[in-house]
């Protein structure tokens, strides 16, 4: 349903409209119109607003089965506020004036309280208090797969005259709404959806209904699925890569900021051959995605649904201060190839291009609305990058990882990156690790303690500190630490990005290990004397144990040689000590070392399996057993013939 300021009648009212039964299912009449947002009750079946101004103002409730409108008196001691109205709570309204703090007013008791003050609020993790307090206080509108935006779409592109070679091109373009990718800067725009300044724009959660107020008038979109069309493709470039090192723009490659046009096909009339591109018919802006050779694989930038059928490739060019530059190689002018399909998948990641844009979309507390975009302007010379700008860079980087923001980390980092003990892997697979990771560790925050430090070494960025970590899954399981970072930092064009990056995790503790009851009547273990050491290095630690439910023999090795890995092996053996059944976990862990270097602490981060030789049934119950690893901080201390685990009497012994 749809609420609104309704004059149909002659008188002023508040209107509900149906969406589904395409039908107005009430007519509310009010002394005057309501300020600002209409708040809908969380069972959908009520609607609260404010009336009047200054000492007159009075909340109403509006209850839509019956259509009378309820006035409440004054709360005692006090007028109502202004600003935004939110119902947040069933019993409960939420105000947010520009002028004094947020409060509450209790529908039951009809009293002003603070906002900070309810229990509702207390009850709220540290990023939901923050989202009602500082805003956006409803999310526009962004769901998983897409989110709602706008795309300037150039419609033609038209090379200066032939007298005039090296004059500016003609381009023309409109702004539409548009799905735009999660992650990636793509779009794909509605030809039928033009945007015009002033409009108001609201969109249902699942992307269904789009509805847009202008000039006075409500206008609902009802969306469909369909297929996203093909975003990948395919053409023979006017020359090799190779060949290009006094013709073109290294940077806008390398940075895959170079795009071309996507036109349809202009046909001779007298034979009906294609002869080039239509340079007034654009059906889209693609980017650059990779080349070799010849062959070069481009990624649609916008679309707005036009065919792509016979479409053709011309005119390469890249963005300046919002304005299109042509890269200007003889070859190129007159360059046109035919598109077609590639296999090719979506990069992690595209850097935003600085393309021309008539309207931008903003967000306040009611819609979303059209407003006209800011000119770019030539910027003043680039200031150097100094020790302050690389710790703001690292810092965000962990506030990003406390908000969640996936995508916006992974732009921290470079193509490639030397990570951890993994060596250097693409940022893809650092996203698909993070993204599993968070999966079971759904809530997490990062701080840094203390102070960064900062050096350059040839140009490069070197920073080292110690950051504070916590995360908690969706059952409740928690664990926390600090971990010692060790960061590599480039700076290319003024933009920052991580190239390497180490980390010493340390003081960890867990859920599991607070809340585990010891075992009845436990054995006092011998406290060993502990003694210097380092880690890691080259050396294995072994212990052997049997358990008492079957004979299974249990064989832990741990190596410090490239990081921490732990090797469980589970042995089934007969009464006459042959093997039955074999299968072995593997842990990949991270440890912290004391100051004293006399004892260590591994965090058990992730298990896989080497092999699986056993039965179905022996598999699950090692595996059971395996898990329950996962997770788990165990404390050793450092002993002459190897480490021991002092609270559950167990002992690794060295070998070289």
């Amino acid at each position: 349903m749809i609420a609104f300021g309704d004059a149909a009648g002659g008188t002023t009212a508040v209107g509900v409209y149906d969406l589904h039964r395409f039908t107005k299912v009430a007519s509310i009449g009010v002394p005057s119109f309501p300020h600002g947002v209409l708040a809908w009750a969380p069972d959908q079946k009520s609607i609260a607003c404010t009336l009047g101004d200054g000492a007159a103002r009075r909340i109403w409730i509006l209850k839509i089965e019956t259509g009378v409108a309820i006035e409440l008196p004054r709360p005692p001691g006090g007028d109502v506020p202004g600003g935004d109205l939110f119902w947040w709570q069933e019993h409960e309204l939420a105000f947010f004036p520009e002028d004094e703090a947020p409060l509450t007013f209790d529908l039951e008791k009809l009293e002003l309280g603070e906002f900070k003050e309810s229990p509702s609020f207390k009850k709220l993790d540290d990023a939901g208090k923050k989202s009602w307090i500082e805003g956006p206080r409803l999310n526009w509108p962004e769901q998983t797969g897409w989110r709602l935006g706008l795309r300037t779409m150039v419609k033609s592109g038209i090379p200066p005259s032939r007298r005039e070679p090296n004059s500016n091109w003609e381009f023309s373009g409109q702004t539409v709404f548009a799905f735009d990718h999660p992650k990636l800067p793509l779009g794909f725009g509605f030809k039928s959806l033009l945007a015009n300044e002033g409009d108001r724009v609201l969109c249902s959660a699942d992307g269904s209904k789009f509805v847009r107020l202008q000039n006075g008038q409500i206008e609902v979109t009802f969306m469909r699925k369909a297929t996203c069309p093909e975003f990948i493709f395919e053409v023979d470039m006017p020359l090799p890569v190779e060949e290009i090192a006094d013709l073109g723009p290294h940077n806008q490659i390398e940075s895959k900021e170079l795009c071309l046009l996507v036109y349809a096909p202009l046909r001779n009339p007298l034979n009906n051959a294609t002869v080039g591109p239509d340079y007034k018919q654009v059906r889209a802006l693609a980017r650059l995605s990779e080349w070799k050779g010849r062959r070069a694989v481009f990624i649609v930038q916008t679309h707005d649904g036009s065919s792509m059928t016979e479409a053709i490739a011309s005119t390469l060019h890249f963005w300046r201060l919002g304005s299109m530059a042509e890269w200007k190689p003889a070859i190129t002018r007159k360059w046109w190839a035919s598109i077609n399909p590639s296999s090719a998948a979506l990069p992690a990641k595209l850097p935003e291009l600085e393309s021309p844009q008539i309207f931008n979309l903003s967000q306040d507390s009611t819609s979303l609305l059209v407003m006209k975009a800011v000119k770019k302007t030539a910027p003043e010379a680039p200031r150097a990058i100094m020790e302050e700008d690389v710790k703001i860079f690292l810092s965000e980087h962990h506030a990003k990882a406390s908000r969640g923001d996936v995508a916006g980390m992974m732009s921290d980092y470079d193509q490639r990156v030397d990570f951890l003990d993994k060596g250097f892997i693409p940022v893809s697979q650092i996203q698909a690790e993070e993204a599993e990771y968070r999966k079971k560790w759904h809530k997490g925050t990062e701080e840094v303690v203390g102070s960064i430090s900062v050096i350059n070494v040839s140009g490069v960025w070197k920073a080292t500190y110690t950051i504070s970590f916590s995360n908690e899954s969706a059952v409740g399981d928690w664990y926390k630490g600090q971990a010692d970072l060790s960061m590599t930092v480039k700076n290319e064009g003024g933009r920052l990005s991580i190239t390497a990056q180490r980390a010493l995790i340390f003081n960890v503790s867990s859920s599991k290990q607070t809340s585990a009851a010891p075992p009845p009547n436990p054995p006092a273990p011998k406290q060993p004397q502990g003694i210097s050491s380092t880690v890691p290095k080259p050396y294995y630690i072994s212990t052997t144990r049997v358990g008492d439910a079957r004979p299974i023999e249990f064989t832990d090795q741990i190596s410090f040689v490239k990081g921490i890995t732990w090797h469980r092996t589970y042995l089934e053996l007969a009464p006459d000590g042959k093997i039955l059944n074999t299968c072995r976990a593997i842990y990949n862990g991270r440890v912290g070392v004391s100051q004293d270097r006399k004892s260590a602490q591994i965090y058990v981060g992730s298990q896989g399996w080497e092999r699986k030789l056993g039965t179905p049934e022996f598999v699950r119950l090692c595996g059971t057993n395996a898990e329950a690893m996962v997770g788990k901080a165990v404390n050793f201390q450092f002993t002459q013939e190897g480490m021991v685990v002092p609270d559950q009497g167990i002992s690794f012994r060295l070998q070289k």
